[in-house]
């Protein structure tokens, strides 16, 4: 996924677009339910996906400076690093639950919360609860008060964030990379050959433990290196499945001759079952209810034997006698077989 989009600076080829910054904030997001609780490998999968990392903020470079590349990053801003893209988002989404449930959910916010406020303040009265329970139910409307507050803070710093990155007014796209003091780029050539060049000679001095975590590493990285080409494909592969099936090929009707065809040919309706000699005489005009003679059928209504009735006629005729009134045939489902029929036929259908 790397270089996928030339759509960021022309002055700075590696800074990328607003595009690929939110997408990958996207994929994280849809990737939250199933990693919930891994942490570091998979926190920053999402920037690897789209060919991101991050750097420590540059120094501002004098006339006689060049560019240095961009040193690690050390444990310090790795472990802020992970507190933002890991803590500050679970946090949030248990924030977002707990005031669902204070609030009420979506029945308070279409018929209000007015019935919230009346068991809160009920509860505040009542002369037996608890001091404990009445500052938890003071906790509760406080929060519930203040915490739309909050997130619309939340949400609108890193909207002006993103906008002001967007006209490269800064080069962090949140707030949380300018309070640690990062930034994310696109990896460059050389940072991809150095992740898949040959890995440097191991001391001999090096312990057993060391270097089992150093596969382990390897092993890890060749995994993510594995999911960048399998997400994207297996993505594909699903929807062109999703496609398929609810396209007219699957259906038979896909073109050509042969198989297609011969599936296309549409199935030949069951013989009519004939009139019982017993039952009910059919009316010699169509549209017309073989019970009640009335003309149109008033809520036309099938039986299992394939004829219509009004749907009060056939109603009470099934729940009287349980059989369909023209032929005589068993209605073993009892009125559970009725069925609404909504265009206009004949009785005798």
């Amino acid at each position: 996924m790397e270089f996928m989009s030339a759509l960021g600076s022309q002055d700075d080829v590696y800074r990328p677009s607003i595009f690929e910054l939110v997408a990958q904030e996207k994929l994280r997001e849809m990737l939250q339910p199933a990693v919930k609780y891994v942490l570091a490998v998979y926190s920053s999968f999402a920037e690897n996906f789209y060919g991101l990392k991050r750097i420590r903020t540059p120094l501002p470079l004098t006339t006689t400076t060049t560019p240095a590349p961009s040193p690690p990053l050390t444990p310090s801003e790795i472990r802020r690093s992970l507190l933002f893209l890991i803590l500050v988002p679970y946090l949030k989404t248990k924030l977002d639950d707990l005031y669902e449930g204070v609030s009420g959910g979506a029945s308070s916010r279409l018929f209000g919360d007015e019935e919230i406020e009346e068991n809160e303040l009920e509860d505040l009265a009542d002369p037996n609860s608890t001091a404990l329970h009445r500052l938890l139910v003071r906790a509760r409307r406080v929060f519930r008060k203040v915490y739309p507050l909050v997130n619309a803070t939340y949400h609108g710093s890193v909207l002006c964030y993103s906008i002001a990155y967007l006209f490269g007014k800064t080069p962090y796209y949140t707030p949380w990379l300018k309070l640690i003091g990062l930034e994310v780029k696109r990896m460059s050539r050389e940072h991809y050959t150095r992740m898949s060049g040959p890995a440097s000679a191991t001391s001999q001095s090096r312990s057993l433990a060391r270097r089992s975590v150093d596969i382990l590493g390897a092993t890890l990285s060749g995994a993510l290196e594995f999911l960048k080409i399998l997400l994207p494909m297996s993505i594909f592969f699903f929807k062109f499945l999703e496609w398929w099936y609810s396209s007219e090929f699957a259906r038979g009707g896909g073109g050509g001759g042969g198989v297609g065809q011969a599936a296309a040919k549409e199935v030949p309706p069951p013989e009519r079952i004939k009139p019982d000699r017993r039952g009910t005489p059919l009316p010699p005009t169509p549209n017309t209810c073989p019970l009640c003679q009335a003309r149109p059928i008033n809520n036309p209504t099938a039986l299992p034997s394939g004829y219509v009735f009004c749907y009060t006629c056939a109603f009470h005729y099934v729940e009287e006698h349980g059989r369909c009134p023209v032929t005589w045939t068993r209605v073993r489902g009892g009125v559970g077989d009725l069925r609404k029929v909504y265009a206009a036929g004949t009785g005798g259908v």
